[in-house]
């Protein structure tokens, strides 16, 4: 029974991603009722969400496996990545990324429309690392840890492996690809919940031709509140909100599963 389950499992997170996937589509593939000028808006800020969400996903991740792995080698910067993960944890996200575009606020307003997007692109990706990666390395480091420890130094030890290669070996047994799993949804979550937030902030606070130029379904939510108001329509708000609330779904169902390889 374990097998079909998890084939259903996963066959009922790909349906609710599917409304992400289909932002890729063609404008014309869109429901002719909306209006053209928010069609391309929408496929727009969920394609960039696609892109955010892929390029956070991988570069936290690599970082996140990297720095688990060290903090588990040398348990003396195991602590001092602690300390730093524990200070940048304890600042709000949107802080975080509203900090990190202080210093290129003047560059991308003086950028054109393209460049400025790219490089607003490139620093809210690096925020969202800054996020992220105190969860999600405490998430790869603590099981590497207990696997270290727990149940394979000693016997591996007596034949002779170091600490290092021990380590490698283990980063690679099916609770550590597990581990892996449960924190790349974390980090998805958390990618998708900054970006909304960050860009509904945006949009409130700088309107449609502010920098920095952050195109977003939750900067396209903000911009469309009004049609939640008599005589506008209401399609314009929640079609953007329904894809957000699936996806996070989708993202809760991967995070919630257990971390251990029976799961």
């Amino acid at each position: 029974m374990k097998k079909p389950y998890r084939i259903l499992f996963w066959l009922l997170v790909a349906v609710l991603l599917g409304p992400l996937v289909a932002a890729w589509l063609p404008a014309g593939s869109l429901p002719g009722f909306l209006p053209v000028d928010y069609q391309s808006s929408l496929l727009t800020a969920f394609r960039q969400l696609s892109i955010t969400l892929a390029a956070t996903l991988v570069v936290s991740t690599l970082i996140s496996l990297i720095l688990g792995y060290v903090s588990v080698l040398s348990m003396r910067l195991g602590r001092f990545l602690s300390s730093v993960l524990k200070a940048v944890e304890s600042v709000p996200s949107i802080l975080i990324a509203l900090f990190c575009y202080a210093p290129v606020a003047v560059y991308l307003a003086k950028q054109a429309s393209q460049v400025s997007e790219l490089a607003s692109l490139a620093v809210f990706i690096f925020a969202a690392t800054l996020t992220v990666l105190p969860e999600s390395v405490r998430g790869l480091a603590i099981p590497l840890g207990d696997l270290y420890h727990r149940k394979y130094s000693l016997s591996f030890r007596s034949y002779g492996f170091s600490k290092a290669h021990i380590l490698s070996v283990l980063m690679k047994t099916d609770t550590m690809l597990a581990a892996v799993r449960h924190a790349a949804a974390g980090i998805l979550l958390k990618t998708l919940v900054l970006d909304c937030s960050f860009g509904f902030v945006i949009q409130l606070g700088f309107g449609s031709y502010g920098t920095p130029a952050h195109h977003s379904p939750g900067a396209l939510i903000a911009a469309n509140r009004d049609a939640l108001f008599e005589g506008g329509n209401p399609l314009l708000f929640w079609i953007p909100s329904l894809v957000l609330a699936t996806t996070s779904i989708a993202f809760l169902l991967v995070l919630g599963q257990k971390k251990d390889a029976r799961s």
